[in-house]
């Protein structure tokens, strides 16, 4: 009995608590509309007398710029025609500077397509130098295997024992494939 005794108390201070909580949190949001409403009340009354006071300091300017464009109107024309003539001289001058411009850049192109032309042709003279002093070689070392081979073979015949079954003269290509070829290779075709 005693703990629902606690257990009402405790929930009739929770309950107490929020209905206070409640009716502060109200109190303020009230108080906050309130303040709202006067500072959006100040701002649109500060913006009315800023567009009063624009509107006034347009038309004197406006009145004060009429009054000046009637007494330099010559003044304006003559200005206006200077100001066109510097900008057509100011034009001319750019037109002719990029005009120099892309004509300068129109030569280092052509002189570095000159320059890139004479390397390829050079790396091309080089190239078929090359192979033609690796097909010079190519050929030599097959001469020299070939001569090697005869020699070897040569060799083996004098040394095999008369009537042993071998052929005075055996096969030069041994136990080469058949489809095998010794020619050098063409790495170019002939021009």
């Amino acid at each position: 009995m005693r703990i629902a005794e606690i257990l009402a108390a405790a929930e009739a201070s929770a309950q107490e608590i929020r209905d206070a909580a409640e009716a502060r949190a109200d109190a303020r949001i009230a108080e906050a509309d309130r303040a709202a409403a006067l500072r959006v009340q100040a701002a649109d009354d500060e913006a009315a007398d800023v567009l009063a006071q624009a509107a006034t300091a347009a038309a004197a300017a406006d009145h004060d710029a009429q009054a000046r464009a009637t007494a330099t109107t010559d003044g304006a024309h003559q200005e206006a025609a200077r100001i066109v003539a510097e900008a057509a001289a100011k034009g001319e001058e750019l037109r002719r500077h990029a005009h120099q411009e892309a004509r300068e850049i129109v030569g280092q192109a052509h002189a570095a397509a000159r320059q890139a032309l004479h390397e390829g042709e050079e790396l091309s003279g080089d190239l078929q130098e090359l192979s033609g002093s690796l097909r010079t070689n190519a050929e030599r070392l097959l001469r020299d295997i070939r001569a090697t081979h005869a020699r070897l073979v040569a060799n083996l015949d004098q040394a095999a024992p008369a009537g042993s079954g071998r052929s005075a003269r055996p096969d030069p290509r041994g136990d080469v494939p058949a489809d095998f070829s010794a020619d050098v290779p063409e790495f170019l075709p002939d021009r």
